[in-house]
Order: C-alpha cells, then sequence, then structure tokens
C-alpha cells in the first residue's frame, strides 16, 4: 500500500509539472529577434579604464567625429559622449534629424568609420 502511494504521489507530481510546462507563455517577437552583432572597433581598451581616461585612448578629435556623425545622420545632436560599448571605444550622438525622429550615431574613436546607425 505504501507503495503504491509513492507512485500515485510522483504520477501526480509529473501530471502537475506538465501543467506546469504547458501554461508557460511564448516568447514574445521581440524576444525572439536577434540583434545584428556590432561592429569590432579599431581601439578595445582593456581592465576597466575609467571615463576621465578615455579621451586620452582616442585617436581622432571630437570634431572629426561630429562631422562623421553628421555626415550619416544629418540634423541637430542632442546628446553626444565619449564611451566603451560592445567592448569598443567610440563617440555616440544623438541626433535629431528634419523628420523629428532621433537617430544614435556611433563613431569609431580611432579611425572614424561608422560602427552603427540605428533610428528611432
Amino acid at each position: 500500500m505504501k507503495t503504491f502511494r509513492l507512485l500515485l504521489a510522483a504520477g501526480l507530481l509529473g501530471v502537475s509539472s506538465l501543467a506546469f510546462a504547458a501554461e508557460k507563455p511564448e516568447k514574445s517577437e521581440k524576444a525572439e529577434k536577434k540583434e545584428a552583432p556590432s561592429a569590432i572597433g579599431s581601439i578595445r581598451p582593456t581592465g576597466d579604464p575609467k571615463s576621465k581616461d578615455l579621451p586620452a585612448l582616442a585617436k581622432i578629435t571630437f570634431e572629426t567625429a561630429l562631422a562623421a556623425a553628421l555626415k550619416a545622420a544629418p540634423g541637430a545632436v542632442i546628446k553626444a559622449e565619449l564611451e566603451i560599448e560592445d567592448g569598443n571605444l567610440q563617440y555616440s550622438f544623438e541626433i535629431v534629424g528634419a523628420d523629428k525622429s532621433v537617430t544614435e550615431v556611433e563613431i569609431d574613436a580611432g579611425n572614424g568609420k561608422v560602427l552603427g546607425v540605428d533610428k528611432d
């Protein structure tokens, strides 16, 4: 009789776990969408450099990066920063275009190439 109760309990646990698994929500379309791999920049700092040390690592000036960003997305700059993102040292600009949309442009701090353009 004790064996029967153990088998019954195990069976009920198995059924309840199957019911729980069936109730899991499906992944959203957005979660399934994979992002494109980011571009590899020419300067990839190691360790944990401080923000104050980043300008010394950049090989191009802010002005050169700004010109490249505005060429990629004409408009008015509302935010600019020098940062490490995805391992790359890069200038990041948020630019409002004539259509009032905001575009983020990432410029390689080593060679001035566009690493990415993301229009909202």
